[in-house]
């Protein structure tokens, strides 16, 4: 007989005696159950013993519930943020010092997390992708619509920290408007004692009619720059500037002013203005370890992802002794 049964046999026995101080033998002897089989049952009281799962061995280094409901609190704040730029976010800002895959498991195991399917990235070969600031820029125009209107959107970036330089609104995309538009780029590169470039970075972008111009070949000259035109029909050659482009035309549709009729250029410049300083100093990066493209550009990202670092394993070397419950505090080695 299965142990809750044995249990509510006794039950009954017991309060069948409290009630009418009838003897166990004749209670037993009503629901036809046999006196040895009962009192074998109080003997081994089959019903009292719970089967307990093993205990747990303690993870030295498992985040604290502290800690946890921390990340819980701060990814419901920021839902748009996917776990690994939600990780360093958190470290950055004090909240949490936790790893991104410490971060994707208390958000899986809250029920925050949605499996995405697994997609094959192109990548450049490694000669060709640049090794400080300043050595490739990206360019390429993508047009916007404004309360009706075509306009063409810009833009120069800088590959190695994913800054965009700079960027304008245009009428039109012959080589005259672009050739300004690269001046006007090349006019926020800082400049040596004797009024040159110090950085002479070399320009890469499509074949469109405005790059293959006269006019912008001049400018380039003018300043002793290079021109990687990419293959035609080979977007991925020029891959950082065009998912840049992406990344901004996400944001600008999210504005409503394409759709918009009655909004004009200056409201245009305005929120591209605000999108492109989210992107250039708030957005961390996932190709550059989830730093900004600013940190990069005119920052020191080594001593960042130092400091980073030491808040990991100072936070780390905590949870270990909270979890121990060590007495004696100990000093955290150095990696």
């Amino acid at each position: 007989m299965p142990p809750e049964l044995q249990r509510q046999v006794h039950a009954t026995v017991q309060e069948t005696k409290s009630r009418s101080g009838w003897p166990a033998k004749r209670t037993l002897s009503a629901l036809g159950i046999p006196r040895a089989t009962y009192y074998r049952w109080l003997k081994e009281e089959a019903w009292a013993r719970e089967v307990k799962e093993p205990p747990r061995p303690v993870q030295a280094f498992e985040a604290l519930p502290e800690e946890r409901q921390e990340v819980v609190k701060y990814a419901r704040q920021h839902a748009e943020v996917r776990h690994r730029e939600l990780a360093w976010r958190m470290i950055d800002a004090d909240v949490a010092y936790l790893s991104p895959t410490t971060v994707y498991r208390i958000l899986r195991e809250a029920k925050l997390m949605h499996r995405w399917g697994a997609r094959k990235k192109r990548y450049r070969e490694e000669e060709e992708k640049p090794t400080r600031p300043d050595q490739i820029w990206g360019t390429d125009l993508m047009y916007l619509k404004v309360g009706g209107v075509t306009y063409f959107y810009l833009a120069f970036i800088d590959e190695y920290s994913r800054y965009i330089v700079h960027w304008e609104l245009l009428s039109g995309m012959d080589g005259h408007s672009v050739s300004l538009g690269a001046q006007r780029a090349l006019e926020t590169l800082p400049r040596n004692e004797r009024g040159e470039l110090a950085a002479k970075p070399e320009i890469r972008s499509d074949n469109g009619s405005g790059y293959i111009s006269k006019e912008f070949h001049g400018v380039l000259s003018e300043h002793g720059l290079t021109h990687a035109k990419i293959r035609p029909h080979c977007p991925e050659e020029n891959g950082i500037m065009e998912r840049s482009n992406r990344t901004v035309r996400e944001a600008w549709e999210e504005t409503g002013l394409e759709e918009d009729l009655e909004a004009n250029r200056y409201q245009a410049e305005e929120a591209i203005g605000r999108i492109i300083e989210r992107y250039n100093h708030e957005r961390l990066h996932s190709s550059l370890g989830y730093l900004r493209p600013v940190d990069y550009y005119r920052g020191d990202p080594t001593a960042l992802h130092e400091a980073r670092r030491q808040k990991l394993a100072d936070a780390r070397h905590r949870r270990r002794e909270k979890n121990l419950e060590l007495r004696q505090r100990t000093l955290a080695l150095a990696d």
